[in-house]
């Protein structure tokens, strides 16, 4: 009965000095993952900022060349347009100038013709006919493209439309006034193909 008796004390004993003791709590789960992590020398922290950075640096690179690809590209493509569009303009420039002078060949042949015949049917009225249907053919070719003869004699002397060949004395157009045409001037809308040479007056003639 004494030894059951001791011991049942010492037992009560031994759970008295255990609550008087502190107890240390076990280590969750995580507190041992963040103590891993963030171990004393910080080498995981640091390899792993380095890794990140190395990635970001090679993605900005292939962005870079992948820029400049693109602006190789469109530099190339813009170059071959403009070397295109320059073909085209020559070449449609080429067309238009083929087309007038297919048709200035044709007065060139008649011309040609008129001047074969002999001599003594150059005075003749077939001779004179011809060279006037010539001289319409001539006047429709300009009145097509709208090239219009530039008016001279009785205009006051304009520089813009004007060449002056000559000065001379005319009783009929005051002085500055253009009183003798020497060759037509032509122009288109408002741009003058050639000039027209005159004679521009100096006035009366002195007595």
């Amino acid at each position: 009965m004494s030894s059951k008796k001791i011991s049942d004390e010492e037992e009560l004993e031994f759970e008295r000095e255990s609550e008087k003791s502190p107890v240390r709590p076990s280590p969750d789960k995580d507190d041992i993952t963040a103590e891993a992590c963030f171990s004393t020398s910080g080498e995981g922290v640091v390899e792993s900022d380095s890794l990140s950075d190395e990635t970001d640096a090679e993605k900005l690179k292939e962005k870079l060349a992948q820029a400049e690809d693109k602006y190789l590209r469109l530099a190339a493509e813009f170059e071959n347009y403009k070397k295109r569009s320059a073909r085209q303009f020559d070449d449609a420039v080429q067309n238009a100038e083929a087309e007038v002078f297919r048709q200035i060949l044709e007065f060139f042949d008649n011309f040609k013709r008129a001047l074969e015949l002999p001599e003594n049917q150059k005075n003749s009225e077939s001779f004179k006919s011809g060279m006037k249907l010539i001289y319409e053919q001539v006047k429709k070719f300009l009145d097509k493209h709208k090239i219009e003869s530039i008016k001279s004699v009785g205009q006051k002397f304009n520089p813009e439309f004007h060449e002056a060949v000559m000065q001379l004395e005319s009783d009929e157009h005051p002085a500055g006034v253009v009183a003798s045409e020497m060759a037509g001037g032509f122009k288109r809308g408002e741009k003058v193909i050639r000039h027209a040479k005159v004679g521009v007056s100096k006035g009366k003639t002195k007595q």
